[in-house]
């Protein structure tokens, strides 16, 4: 698939911590600049039709209390929904924990911030495990907002992202995948470093 922003939006990378349904969870916080306008946005995250083109339709009961299925079999409920600013979610793929995604949204004259948080108590979720073949979350989610980048951009998709897992990428894409795990790995020792217990002050 052709990546017009893959690599040049600039990313925003970080960690934080949320309670969440599974229990205390690590998050991860990922940020970017879209260059579309929070109308169009927040309809290309919500609406079946538009996200049937990019990542698989989801069925069910689609308003907030509710729950969804997606094509590859990842569930969840619908936990806060505040158009067009803010969707809760949580999210449980096929075998694994539940956890929680949020995205937030912020118009920026034209444009729009997307902060995308994800928590889990999965350990090292947001890393490639070439062991376990467990969905990395860091690299995925950042492969998700290429995604809707590119939809509303008029891009279409022979596969959508429901269907490809990392262990199936590629040529450029396969190295972008490895380069943003990289680092993910890089902003998660930055974040440890920066809560590290300071000797005498705990």
């Amino acid at each position: 698939m052709p990546e017009p922003y893959a690599s040049a939006a600039p990313t925003e990378r970080t960690f934080g911590k949320r309670q969440i349904q599974a229990g205390h969870a690590l998050m991860m916080v990922v940020g970017r600049i879209i260059p579309y306008p929070i109308g169009e946005v927040w309809a290309a995250l919500t609406d079946p039709d538009a996200l049937e083109k990019y990542v698989g339709r989801p069925e069910g009961d689609l308003r907030r209390g509710g729950s969804y299925e997606l094509p590859d079999g990842t569930r969840g409920a619908i936990l806060r929904c505040d158009p067009p600013r803010l969707l809760t979610v949580s999210f449980t793929r096929p075998g694994g924990q539940t956890a929680e995604l949020e995205v937030h949204l912020a118009a920026e004259d034209s444009y729009t911030h997307v902060e995308l948080k994800y928590a889990s108590v999965r350990s090292g979720f947001f890393l490639i495990n070439s062991d376990s073949g467990e969905w990395a979350a860091g690299p995925g989610w950042e492969f998700f907002l290429d995604h809707l980048t590119g939809h509303l951009g008029g891009e279409e998709f022979q596969e959508t992202m429901g269907v490809i897992g990392w262990a199936s990428l590629e040529g450029e894409q396969l190295r972008l995948y490895e380069a943003r795990n990289a680092q993910w790995e890089r902003a998660k020792e930055d974040w440890d470093h920066e809560h590290e217990a300071v000797p005498g002050l705990s």
